[in-house]
């Protein structure tokens, strides 16, 4: 180890750093994960199990190893290698990462008729987030060998690691679900916690004068990643979609046939609202809501019925009561704002109509 190494190891803070941004971008990775997969296998929690289960396997092994590794070859440049094929990974996600659970559900599903989401989304979740999450998972054992100068301050030194991870963890858990992913939406998520990791290491082989081809070859691979990730959509094979966005709460997709607008959240198949062009009915359940402004009585009345639509959606059913119904006032509760923006601006919700943005309970009590 040189001396410039070596200076660098000596100053704790950059250490603890280490340890700060692996927390972080592991949690980040996670609810990542959670989003990416969505499209495919939903949001239940069968699927969020799976996740969870997954990568606490990975920071399982990834810590046995590192240990092991840290005992045998105490090396600070392979722990930092390691860091750097994570962020390289990790880069690639957005641009591989569904391709690979495209590839992987087409295989299961000739292959097995029982419990195709279970074993499909834990497939999926083990090949593509497994691997850097191990290597994340070496980091906090190497950084106990190097930050640990002797018996008497070990107790400290260790818990400042663990203090310094879990407050990366804390940050790594709501970044990526209130700013980045709403704002510049999951794969730009990845790329930007990558691109921490990367920095990390670039930081240290800089420090120690030390040439790495390697670092190179990651940045030049993540910078490709960065133009073929950066707006990765998730339905690549869909080609009438006119919206694919992601809020706070909702992978979104609107898409467009013949006679009809459709809303989608969550799922690549299936229909969350819809507005039939010409003023037709929707087919769907919100036809049979119609019935209740009758069992309230409005024929009886001579004052107009205030309607109440918690879960408002895109708006179908408000949209129907309007048209339909002469003497109504109208109001919706939808705590996604996204989706509100868009019923106004595709579903020709009347302007009139007003949604507030809130969760319906709490609007309620």
């Amino acid at each position: 180890m040189n001396s410039n190494k070596k200076k660098i190891l000596n100053n704790k803070v950059y250490l603890y750093l280490t340890e700060f941004f692996a927390g972080m971008s592991v949690m980040a990775v996670e609810l990542g994960a959670s989003r990416l997969l969505a499209p495919y296998f939903s949001s239940s929690q069968i699927v969020w199990t799976i996740i969870i289960g997954t990568i606490m396997i990975a920071m399982a092994l990834g810590n046995i190893y590192g240990g092991r590794k840290a005992d045998k070859d105490p090396n600070p440049d392979k722990l930092y290698r390691r860091i750097l094929v994570a962020a390289v990974w990790i880069a690639l996600i957005p641009v591989v990462g569904k391709y690979i659970i495209i590839g992987i559900s087409a295989l299961l599903i000739f292959s097995i008729n029982t419990n195709f989401l279970i074993i499909a989304a834990f497939v999926a979740c083990m090949v593509i987030f497994v691997f850097p999450l191990f290597l994340l998972g070496t980091v906090t054992p190497s950084l106990v060998k190097y930050t640990v100068d002797s018996l008497d301050d070990s107790g400290k030194i260790v818990g400042m690691l663990n203090a310094a991870n879990t407050i990366g963890s804390i940050i790594g858990t709501f970044v990526p679900t209130f700013i980045s992913i709403p704002a510049v939406g999951t794969s730009a998520t990845f790329l930007i916690f990558a691109a921490i990791l990367l920095v990390l290491c670039i930081v240290y082989f800089i420090s120690g004068r030390v040439k790495s081809i390697g670092s190179v070859a990651a940045v030049i691979i993540f910078i490709l990643c960065c133009i073929f990730g950066y707006k990765s959509n998730f339905a690549f094979w869909v080609s009438d979609l006119v919206v694919e966005d992601e809020s706070i709460y909702n992978y979104l997709q609107v898409s467009e046939t013949d006679d009809s607008i459709i809303l989608s959240t969550n799922v690549l198949f299936g229909v969350q609202s819809i507005y039939k062009k010409g003023g037709d009915l929707s087919g769907m359940c919100y036809d049979y809501y119609m019935a209740g402004p009758y069992m309230a009585g409005l024929h009886e009345k001579e004052k107009p019925l205030d309607i109440l639509v918690l879960g408002m959606g895109s708006g179908t059913f408000a949209t129907q009561c309007d048209r339909y119904f002469d003497e109504v006032n109208i109001e919706g509760v939808e705590i996604d704002q996204k989706i509100a923006d868009l019923s106004y601006k595709y579903f020709e919700l009347p302007e009139d109509i007003k949604i507030t943005t809130y969760d319906g309970r709490a609007f309620l009590q």
